[in-house]
């Protein structure tokens, strides 16, 4: 069973294409890429509900304005990878997830798809994102009919890093990295930001 540390009342969204971890800068195959640094894996308390060893994972200094956020399509179309890109000219500490409301044509957020964070593939990390440097996270769509109610035909996401201030619009790129404009979205889960990008699809 997958241990859910929080439902975002938004929605978000993904939809799944290719493990296409090109663009990843190599970085992918670095457990430990140099320019970030953090302290492993959280305890996890008796509510399942994930506890720092340490310092917290909690509020940044950064912005979402700070960085960059795409979805990358990958061979399972039910999987995406997230990256987080600092693009500021300071180091970030990210706060473990990044919140994804899926968002229609007109840029409109799509408020009944359900959304939630999950711990995988582990805790969240006390990670401090230094300029120029990526973060990844799996994410995990349930897609479906065009035709059915519960299904929302997404065009991309607002993305809002946890325990920082604003949002930035997160594009999802297909198999080639051509825009993707047409998701049909039933629920969506959001894995936790990690160094690298190895492991963290599901």
């Amino acid at each position: 069973m997958l241990k859910r540390i929080r439902t975002v009342g938004a929605a978000t969204a993904l939809l799944g294409g290719t493990l296409l971890i090109a663009g990843c800068s190599g970085q992918a195959a670095t457990n430990s890429p140099a320019g970030l640094s953090h302290s492993g894996p959280q305890a996890v308390n008796a509510a399942g509900v994930g506890t720092p060893q340490g310092d917290d994972v909690s509020a940044s200094q950064c912005s979402a304005t700070d960085f960059q956020i795409k979805l990358q399509a990958q061979p399972n179309p039910n999987q995406y990878l997230l990256t987080m890109t600092n693009t500021s000219d300071k180091a970030c500490a990210l706060g473990g997830w990044v919140n994804l409301t899926p968002t229609n044509m007109a840029n409109e957020p799509i408020e009944e798809v359900p959304s939630e964070n999950v711990e995988i593939p582990g805790g969240p990390q006390d990670i401090t994102l230094e300029p120029g440097r990526t973060a990844f996270a799996g994410v995990h769509a349930e897609l479906g009919d065009k035709g059915d109610s519960n299904t929302y035909v997404t065009s991309g996401f607002v993305a809002s890093p946890a325990d920082m201030s604003g949002s930035v619009n997160a594009p999802v790129n297909g198999l080639n990295n051509e825009p993707v404009t047409e998701i049909p979205l039933k629920s969506l889960q959001v894995g936790t930001l990690q160094p690298s990008a190895q492991g963290v699809l599901f």
